[in-house]
This record gives structure tokens, C-alpha cells and sequence, in this order.
């Protein structure tokens, strides 16, 4: 038929060529007819009843030529419009088995294909400019495609040549411009991401050899639960590919401000899982990494706000997605809880991990705090086997004493982290001590005996009495329990059992006045949420014993405005101005704490109300209290008034 157009002459004449069927490996038709009009200009019309490429299925698809011109062993068409549900410009020519195919979607948008027969198989070029992501999405496979988050915007520029035959070869050079995306759950999306991309693949029998590189030039992106912005990022990697493997020979990544990482490994196509992986690293920037890449992960634990500085260097192996070797290099680490709960500094040494068999770390550290309270360089020598780790002893400096730990042990198991120590605090200053935790100054030391800490499923025991020497007495607590010790809202619970508090050492502690002599006390069901008591039964009274038990009136009056404005101090009233010091034979206060009320009551019990001190000798002193239910956060704003402002109480 294209003979006959090409050797006519005269008047236009039609020609027309119908079939039902067209079937070809790339493409199959249905309802094809095509029909030529011979003239000067000829023209093509080519209508398509059905045609599928690729997947995907066009309807009526038409081909519309005003300029076609059929040329001794081929044609061409220089003005075109294709229309497949949207109307295309389209140019293309075929001479001698090649085809050259040209369209112009939008203004500064091209598209350019090449087909050509060579020497070892066909060759295909693509070449486009500023060419709409968007059509390229549409020829993946349908799996992929909805697998894929939403492409609202973003242009690609560059070129592309595959070549077919036995030794089929696949190479391109593209540049990704203002690229957006975003998925329905919002977790994943990208905005104004520039990039470009280099892929090189060679078949060889039944397996590709290939090599890719990737530069992040700028944009941002969010990719649940990381989020990256800026540019400098880049991959490369080359391999081998084939039906039931990934092979990477040699990759780099290189993250822009935290550092580079190697690595090496096989992945099973079919599910999805690293059957080697090894990776080394150069010297991260330790502020860097948390920051990008770890603080997302550890969102809501009790390393989720953390300031670090130093670096870090690792090398990994897995096998079967499992770990089985980290060496750790640190380099004057530190980390520091942004709350103030706990920081560790300049950590320095290697942890060699290994899933099987037995090594050693060597970890220097040359400082921390925990709580406020400051320690001093110590080092760590910890024996790992697998997912258990034991440390016969340790010293750390405390202030101005020392914390001793012995027989620690912690091991990994199925509900989570186990481990458990004993130890010791030998005496630490309790002026340096109150100080770095933010309380009113008091004097004498503390010394503690630890028996054995255990920690298992998020919560801290100790097996016996944790015993306190302050104030010249001493302190046993027993049944202690903390939940979540570093989660947000921990819980705490204990009893407590004091004995021989000093009363001189402890009233100077809380500007309080001054009291001599000695008292009892005990808390019983004590509970604690994020460090604030919701529940106790707790009291504190006279020592029994021989000792000097004086007040003053500065106590008298602050132990009164404790009972609030319902208590009063009865005492010969005429003589109250010229004394300052009194006898008193026993003193004592009571709390029940619950439902945020605090039942309250005294050494003993007066007419509609309770004792708190009860005096002896001339003159005689009384303190009674009248309120027996207190809220608990008005008495805690009275002790505040009482130790910090020291407002004075109305004596009557």
C-alpha cells in the first residue's frame, strides 16, 4: 500500500488496510484499520479498536497525520496528534528497520525514542527533557504501583539506551527535579527533592551485572520515622542481580555532616530478607547521627531527648536478618538527658560484640550525673557472651564519696532486659548532696548499704532494706519498687523505717526554727507517680530516751502554721515575749494520704482535736491542732511557706 501512495499520481485516492487481530511480543491490537489519502500533502488515520502495552489497555485509540509521507523502505509524519484519552502532539519516521519517535506533551516537555537495529540486537534510546514524572509511574506493574506512595509533582531529565540480544545491556543518566509525593496515612512524603541518578547493567547468562549511584541534591522528605532535608546525601553500589537474588558487591552511602558507611551483602528477592549483611563505617558525628537518624526511633523512651557530641565508629555482620557481630569504637561520647535525669561524658574504648563467643569491653568514662548528682571518671571492664553481660566490680567517684557495685549481670531474654547488682555508698556530704538536687542545705553525711538490685519487665526491686545514715540516724527502706525508673510518669513504692533522727541537724536543713532531741518515723504503702506522693500512712514522734528536748519559739510558731487556721499554741500568754527556748516532753504529726486528702492527728488526742507538741516545765507549751482533714497540696504549700518564705504563724 505505502508503494502504491508512493508512486501515484494524479487525482486523491483512498487506501485502506483492516485487521482484526494484530499480536506482536510487545503489543497486541484488535480492530486495526488504517486508511491513507493520497495528495499533496497525504494523510494518515489509524484507528485502533483495542490495544495493549505493557498492562495497560487503550480504547479507541487514534493516530491522526496531516504531513505523511511514504518513502522508498519507510515514511514519516512530521505533524501528528495521538489521542488515547489525552490529545498528543506526535512526530515519527521509519526508514531501513528504524524508528524515531518524538513527543511534545507540554510546552518545554519532550520525549524522544529511537529504535534501531544493531549489531547484537536492538537498540533502544530514550531521551527526554523535563518530561513528567506522573507518565512514567503509570507503565509500572500495578503491585508496584500501588505499593508506592501518591506522585503529585516532580520532572525528569536525561537519557537512557538498552540493548537487546544475548548480551542485553542497560544504561541511563537522569536528573529528578521538584519532585513531590505523599501517601493516604501521611506517613510518607517527600517535597521539592532533587536528584539524579546513574544505572549501568550488563547481562551475562542468566544474571545482570549492574552498578547504580544516587546523589541527593536538596528537598525534604519523611519517611516514617525519619525526616531528612537538605542535599549532599549520596549512594553507589554495584552488583549482581538475578531471578532469586540481589548481590552487592560494594556499596557507599554518604550522609552529608554524619559520615560514611560501607557495605557488603545478598538479599532473597522472594522474601525480602538479608541473607548477609557487612558494614563498616567511617568516624560519625555522634550529634549528627542521634539527631537524623536514631532520636526518631527512640521517640517516647527514656532516650528519646538526649544532646550527644563525640564519634562513633561500628562494623556489623548479620546473617539471615540476624546479628551476629558489633564492634563498637567511641571517641569522647557523650550523651545527656535533656531533663537533667541522667548523662553520661566523654566515653572512650571498644565494645566488641559477638552473638557466639566470649569477649571483653574497655570503656573509659570520664564523667556523668544521674538525677543532678555528678560522678567522677571511672572505668568499665565488661565481659559480654552473647545477649549476657556481667562486671565483677566497679568504683564510680560520687561527690565526695563513692558508689561501689559488685556482681552485676544482665542478659537479654524474651520479655526484655534483666539485670541486678549489689552495692554500697560510702559517706557522701549531704550539703554537697542537697545541693546538686535542688534542696534546702543540710549538714552530716550519707552512707548507704545496697543489697541486691534486680530489674526485670520495665521495673527496678530491691531484695532487703536499703539502709541510710543521715542526720546522726538512720533510714531503712524496704519493699522498694520503681516502674519505668527513666520513663516519663515512673512509679515508685516503698516503706520506710526511721530511727534517731537528729532533730538540731535536721530543723537547720529547712530553716524551721530549732528543735533538739531525737524522733522516730515511718512510711508505710509509700506511693509515688513521676515522683509525687498519691498515697501513704506515715508519722514521726519523740524518740523514746534521755536526751535534751528543747524548741524555740520560731518552731513553735511554723509547727502551728502547719495545722493551718485551725491550730494554736496554748501557752502562759503574758510570759510568751521574754522566752525564746522551751521544753516540750514529746512532740509528733501524723498523715494518711489518699484521694489527695491528708488525715491528720498528734501525739495524742484533745478536746476536738489532736496534740502535735506537748509541752513541759514553766513555761508550759501546747501546740493543738483542730483540722483532721487537710488537703494534701495546701499542707505541702503551708511546708513551702513555712521553710522557704518563712511567714510567720499568729501565736495566740
Amino acid at each position: 500500500m505505502l508503494a502504491l501512495v508512493a508512486g501515484s499520481a494524479g487525482g486523491a485516492r483512498e487506501y485502506s488496510l483492516s485487521l482484526e487481530d494484530l499480536v506482536t511480543p510487545i503489543f497486541t491490537a484488535r480492530s486495526v484499520r488504517a486508511v491513507v489519502m493520497d495528495g499533496a500533502p497525504a494523510s494518515l488515520t489509524l484507528t485502533v479498536g483495542e490495544l495493549t502495552l505493557h498492562r495497560r489497555t487503550w480504547k479507541n485509540a487514534r493516530l491522526t497525520c496531516s504531513n505523511f509521507r511514504a518513502l522508498r523502505g519507510g515514511f514519516d509524519c512530521t505533524e501528528g496528534i495521538l489521542d488515547a484519552g489525552v490529545r498528543l502532539p506526535v512526530s515519527f519516521s521509519y526508514a531501513a528497520g528504524a524508528l524515531d519517535l518524538r513527543l511534545a506533551p507540554t510546552a518545554g516537555e519532550a520525549w524522544r525514542l529511537r529504535a534501531a537495529p544493531g549489531p547484537r540486537g536492538a537498540v533502544l534510546d530514550v531521551t527526554v527533557e523535563n518530561g513528567l514524572l506522573g507518565r512514567v509511574v503509570e507503565w509500572l506493574p500495578e503491585p508496584q504501583l500501588r505499593a508506592l506512595p501518591r506522585l503529585s509533582a516532580g520532572t525528569v531529565s536525561g537519557a537512557a539506551r538498552y540493548t537487546g540480544g544475548d548480551a542485553a545491556a542497560l544504561s541511563a543518566e537522569l536528573k529528578l527535579r521538584g519532585v513531590a509525593f505523599s501517601d493516604a496515612s501521611g506517613l510518607h512524603a517527600g517535597d521539592k527533592v532533587e536528584a539524579s541518578l546513574h544505572v549501568k547493567a550488563e547481562q551475562r547468562a542468566a544474571a545482570w551485572q549492574w552498578s547504580a549511584a544516587v546523589v541527593w541534591h536538596g528537598g525534604e522528605v519523611f519517611w516514617q520515622p525519619l525526616y531528612l532535608r537538605g542535599g549532599g546525601h549520596s549512594l553507589s553500589a554495584q552488583g549482581v542481580l538475578d531471578a532469586a537474588h540481589v548481590g552487592v558487591a560494594r556499596a557507599s552511602l554518604s550522609l552529608d555532616g554524619v559520615g560514611s558507611v560501607e557495605f557488603d551483602g545478598t538479599w532473597d528477592r522472594r522474601t525480602g530478607v538479608a541473607r548477609s549483611l557487612n558494614a563498616r563505617s567511617s568516624k560519625l558525628v555522634a550529634a549528627a547521627l542521634y539527631e537524623r537518624l536514631l532520636k526518631p526511633y527512640l521517640f517516647g523512651t527514656a532516650l528519646g531527648n538526649l544532646r550527644a557530641d563525640g564519634t562513633v565508629g561500628f562494623s556489623a555482620q548479620m546473617r539471615d536478618a540476624r546479628i551476629e557481630a558489633l564492634d563498637l569504637s567511641l571517641e569522647r561520647v557523650s550523651f545527656e538527658d535533656l531533663g537533667r535525669r541522667f548523662g553520661v561524658f566523654g566515653a572512650t574504648g571498644r565494645i566488641p560484640w559477638q552473638r557466639a563467643g566470649r569477649t571483653r569491653a574497655e570503656l573509659a568514662i570520664a564523667g556523668g550525673e544521674l538525677l543532678r548528682i555528678p560522678f567522677g571518671k571511672f572505668s568499665a571492664p565488661v565481659v559480654m557472651e552473647g545477649w549476657s553481660f556481667s562486671l565483677d566490680s566497679l568504683k564510680v567517684p560520687l561527690l565526695d564519696g563513692t558508689l561501689t557495685m559488685s556482681d552485676f549481670m544482665a542478659s537479654s531474654e524474651p520479655g526484655g532486659w534483666r539485670w541486678r547488682f549489689k552495692g554500697a555508698i560510702a559517706p557522701v556530704s549531704m550539703t554537697q548532696f542537697t545541693h546538686y538536687l535542688r534542696w534546702p542545705t543540710m549538714h552530716g553525711t550519707v552512707s548507704a548499704v545496697v543489697p541486691e538490685v534486680r530489674y526485670a519487665r520495665s521495673t527496678l526491686e530491691v531484695d532487703g532494706a536499703l539502709i541510710f545514715k543521715v542526720f546522726d540516724g538512720t533510714i531503712a527502706a524496704r519493699n522498694v519498687a520503681l516502674v519505668e525508673p527513666l520513663g516519663r510518669g515512673p512509679r515508685f513504692r516503698a516503706d520506710l523505717d526511721v530511727r534517731g533522727l537528729d532533730l538540731d541537724l535536721l530543723t537547720r536543713a529547712f530553716s524551721f526554727g530549732s528543735i533538739t532531741g531525737r524522733v522516730d518515723a515511718a512510711v508505710k504503702e509509700l506511693e509515688l507517680v513521676n515522683w509525687q506522693p498519691v498515697r501513704f500512712d506515715a508519722w514521726i514522734a519523740s524518740s523514746p530516751g534521755e536526751y535534751p528536748r528543747r524548741i524555740s519559739q520560731a518552731a513553735v510558731e511554723n509547727i502551728a502554721a502547719l495545722g493551718g487556721a485551725g491550730a494554736s499554741a496554748a501557752i502562759q500568754r503574758t510570759f510568751l515575749r521574754f522566752f525564746d527556748q522551751f521544753s516540750y516532753e514529746k512532740l509528733g504529726l501524723s498523715c494518711r494520704l489518699q484521694g489527695g486528702v491528708c488525715r491528720m492527728g498528734g501525739v495524742e488526742t484533745a478536746p476536738q482535736g489532736y496534740v502535735i507538741v506537748k509541752g513541759a516545765g514553766i513555761p508550759s507549751l501546747t501546740v493543738v491542732g483542730y483540722n483532721r482533714a487537710v488537703d494534701w497540696q495546701e499542707l505541702v504549700d503551708r511546708l513551702k511557706r513555712v521553710t522557704q518564705d518563712n511567714v510567720r504563724a499568729t501565736v495566740r
